[in-house]
């Protein structure tokens, strides 16, 4: 494996700020190499996260109802607040197993809600974590060897029988892009009951040099850092930018949302608000526009170009499918151009549930702004010339094949843990006859469908230039 992590270590980097210090845990933290605690209580290798509830429950799930937005209705605190008040601590020893008796690294309060879309109706549920202080402050924290932050996000991975999809992918993206979250894998107990293994989280938003870089300066658009967030509507969550998702919304004939994830409620003014729909409004009439790649007034004004062909590769070859239309990132950091981030790989890699995603084909190219991006030669010679440097490295079959065995071989005993503690049930793809039978079925299908689409990529890729032929786009390229 150490040959292979340095194989990949050759292509040339983009120049960012997690491309040298990118922690794969399962290379750097100590293994299961047994324990004298004499088994009486949990005792695991990985970070231990323990939440008291206080006799609470927490919110988050759906109702069954929906708000004349046509959006599902969840369960709400007794005060109708989204969230709840909880303790959690963690415990990460790096030198020894751990165990629920001891000693945790950190204490806090912290507000909790269940975490996802339709993640909420699964009975293994995701978690998004705020840390307070005694006063009701953000508390800033250092988690499991990650940069400190108040935001956090504990994933539960289900529908992902491997549990390995979104650990490995925003790792590879993390190495391949100037910035994806970093995420770590722990075990997690609920008012002392074990709920097996989770994914400790970066959520997207401004965190300084080890995160997004989002400062705030109402003066104008050139001294916003914001981020935003193209999903399903969000008008109860977050403030919308209903008047500037309409061109994408015409052209691709979307449904979703454009809304401001960042700066939050308690930042967001309405000058601020008002110079972020500008800015992002510019960059989309340029970008749907018959000049959208002139040198003067095209998209390569707005974006950074190699950021979205990275976001591009990286979400079609692993046929993500919610990438460009659910859950997808994008932000400007102060006076740098719009770049895109990944986010949720459970879906990945034909492990899609509403539907098989099988290794042929493009499902990126008519997406978001990818739409437009395509009808341009540059680009997509840009894309087949990355595509070429990746698949000699973070995409070639030795990388990605040893990637997940020794990620296995780090996870040890915690996986038969969280699949005993859920009585994993091998269901819930569609049609019937795509659901597995054990464990190793599942890595085994992960393995081969990467490798799979890897070699049908190898003989396809070049076909994108058809996107990009004068005789497709003659009224955009006159």
């Amino acid at each position: 494996m150490i040959a292979v992590m340095f194989s990949a270590a050759v292509l040339l980097p983009r120049e960012g700020r997690n491309q040298s210090g990118r922690v794969h845990q399962h290379l750097t933290a100590r293994r299961d190499t047994g324990c004298e605690c004499g088994g009486g209580q949990l005792c695991t290798h990985l970070p231990l996260v323990m939440i008291d509830t206080k006799g609470q429950e927490i919110p988050g799930l759906p109702t069954g109802e929906r708000d004349w937005f046509g959006q599902a209705l969840y369960t709400r605190a007794e005060d109708g607040s989204p969230a709840v008040g909880v303790s959690i601590a963690v415990v990460d020893g790096r030198e020894k197993n751990n165990h629920p008796t001891d000693k945790p690294d950190f204490e806090t309060n912290c507000q909790i809600h269940i975490h996802g879309n339709s993640s909420r109706r699964f009975s293994k549920l995701s978690y998004g974590l705020r840390f307070m202080d005694e006063e009701g402050h953000n508390r800033k924290i250092p988690v499991m060897g990650m940069a400190a932050h108040h935001e956090w996000v504990l994933n539960g991975p289900v529908l992902d029988k491997t549990l390995l999809r979104n650990y490995m992918w925003y790792n590879i993206a993390g190495e391949i892009m100037d910035y994806a979250p970093n995420v770590r894998f722990c075990e997690l107990m609920i008012n002392g009951e074990y709920q097996g293994v989770y994914l400790m989280t970066e959520n997207i938003t401004n965190g300084g040099e080890e995160r997004l870089n989002l400062s705030i300066n109402v003066k104008g658009a050139e001294g916003i850092g914001y981020l935003l967030r193209w999903d399903r509507p969000t008008e109860a969550e977050l403030q919308s930018v209903r008047d500037i998702y309409a061109y994408s919304e015409r052209i691709c004939q979307t449904r979703q949302d454009i809304a401001i994830r960042y700066p939050g409620a308690d930042k967001l003014t309405k000058e601020v608000a008002k110079n972020i729909e500008l800015d992002y409004s510019a960059f989309e009439k340029a970008l749907f526009s018959y000049d959208y790649n002139t040198e003067a007034y095209g998209y390569r004004n707005w974006i950074d170009v190699d950021n979205f062909v990275d976001y591009f590769l990286i979400n079609e070859f692993t046929k993500n499918l919610d990438a460009g239309s659910y859950s997808t990132y994008l932000y400007k950091e102060v006076g740098e151009k719009f770049r895109l981030c990944v986010w949720d790989f459970n879906n990945a890699c034909d492990n899609y549930q509403e539907q098989e995603t099988g290794l042929e084909g493009f499902s990126m190219v008519d997406r978001a702004w990818f739409f437009m991006l395509f009808k341009d030669e540059a680009f997509v010679r840009q894309v087949l010339k990355r595509y070429e440097q990746l698949r000699e490295t973070f995409f070639s079959e030795e990388y990605l094949s040893n990637y997940v065995d020794e990620t296995i071989a780090y996870l040890g005993p915690a996986v038969s843990r969280n699949n005993e503690r859920w009585n994993v049930k091998w269901e819930g793809l569609v049609p019937a006859e795509r659901n597995l039978h054990s464990y190793e079925e599942a890595v085994e299908q992960l393995k081969n469908w990467m490798q799979g689409r890897g070699e049908w990529l190898d003989e396809y890729i070049h076909t994108l230039k058809q996107y990009s032929h004068p005789s497709r786009n003659k009224v955009y390229n006159p």
